[in-house]
Parts: structure tokens; sequence; C-alpha cells
């Protein structure tokens, strides 16, 4: 299991599960239109510079995003079944998602990697 491409068990039998929906996802995210969670699991990747150059490097900020929001709609709905109202369910879950991607941008396997401080280097300068 790679946790740094959010590859948990449950991320993994949804996607075995359900391969049509990832795949309309996919082309969803490639023109442009897309659920609002699904929109913050992949712009949020932004806010982390190190996390994208990484997803770049490996050509997975689709995938990772499309993870994302398979353990974000997870937390979502184990807030709502912990008695919280929608909007504070969607709020919390938007927290964990940062969080989790902040510790992510942070982890030694994305840091030491000198490939990453390439694609950080170029990505930046491209946003200049």
């Amino acid at each position: 299991m790679n946790e740094s491409l959010l590859l948990t068990s449950k991320v993994v039998e949804f996607r075995n599960t359900y391969p049509e929906l990832i795949a309309q996802w996919e082309r969803q995210i490639g023109r442009g239109n897309y659920h609002p969670d699904l929109h913050f699991c992949m712009t949020l990747v932004d806010d982390f510079p190190k996390l994208g150059a990484y997803l770049c490097m490996l050509e997975y900020r689709i995938g990772f995003a499309i993870n994302a929001y398979i353990i974000h709609s997870k937390w979502q709905q184990q807030f709502i079944q912990s008695g919280y109202h929608y909007g504070l369910a969607l709020e919390l879950a938007n927290h964990e998602i940062q969080l989790t991607y902040k510790s992510l941008n942070g982890t030694e396997t994305i840091s030491a990697n000198p490939k990453v401080n390439v694609y950080c280097d170029i990505l930046t300068e491209e946003m200049l």
C-alpha cells in the first residue's frame, strides 16, 4: 500500500468496485466540469508545492485527487452519521484533507527526492 498516493484499502476497494465512475471523474476533470468537492481535492494540491511537484513527476495528480475525493467523501459520510449537520461535516472533511495534504507535503519521501525539487522549481517559476 502506497500511502503517499492515498491508496488505502478502502480507496482501492472503491476504485475496483466502481471503475466506470472513476473513468467518469477522470473525464470530468479533463474537461474542467466536475463536482465541487472533487474540484476542492484537485485544486488543494496547488497549496502544497512539493506534493504538487511530486504528483506531476509521477504523472499522478488526477489519480491522487480522485483518491483524496474518495477519502473526503467517506469522512463526510462518517461525520454526518455521527450527527454533524451536512455543512459542518463538509468543513470537517475539508479540514481533514488539508491536514493530509500538509502531512504528505512534508514527508521524507517527497522532500528528499531530488527530482521533486527540480519539478518544484520549474512549476514555481511557471507561476511567476
